[in-house]
């Protein structure tokens, strides 16, 4: 069955998507690439986001969805692209006014060459910024992200030990939601 994303929170559909952590290393600092949306976007229009998101299109991999995505909103390389790792899945409920929507995110991390600049291609994107994790903490802490993308970004920095259970008390809560059970059927990916 074929369902628009957007339908999917009116009839409670598990959709599938890929969500690409753009990191950069220099001195032993790392930094992330972040995405402002369009203020044409029906959607959360000019939040923050990952520098390459998207569902999983209709008959494409998991892996042919994220190289789509770097391309499209990000005008990645394909060759480049093709560095990212897999670090994952994200499985959520996202409320709205339209309902609840199960979804199960794959989560991927490329790290970027210093002299690589993202630019926005297919309109979802009005700009990009190289951020500092202290910088991107204070971006979510202001409620600036998507939400979704919140998630991952938090999973990242956990992942990376940029927040432990020594310097957050909640570790414990936050780490428990990154994994809900959704008892909705999967395709198999």
């Amino acid at each position: 069955m074929t369902t628009l994303t957007a339908a999917s929170f009116s009839f409670g559909i598990r959709t599938f998507a890929v969500h690409v952590n753009g990191i950069v290393k220099q001195a032993g600092k790392t930094r992330m690439w972040i995405a402002k949306r369009s203020m044409s976007k029906e959607t959360y229009s000019g939040m923050l986001d990952h520098i390459a998101a998207g569902g999983i299109g209709n008959g494409m991999s998991v892996y042919e969805s994220m190289l789509k995505e770097c391309d499209e909103e990000a005008g990645i390389p394909i060759e480049l692209a093709k560095q990212a790792k897999s670090a994952g899945t994200i499985q959520y409920f996202m409320q709205s006014e339209l309902g609840l929507q199960p979804e199960t995110e794959f989560v991927y991390d490329l790290e970027l060459p210093l002299d690589f600049i993202p630019f926005p291609k297919d309109g979802e994107v009005d700009s990009f910024s190289l951020m500092d994790i202290d910088e991107v903490v204070i971006h979510l802490q202001s409620n600036e992200f998507k939400p979704n993308c919140a998630l991952f970004i938090i999973e990242f920095l956990v992942r990376h030990k940029f927040i432990t259970s020594q310097n957050e008390p909640d570790y414990t809560r936050i780490v428990g939601n990154f994994h809900r059970p959704l008892p909705f059927p999967a395709a198999a990916h």
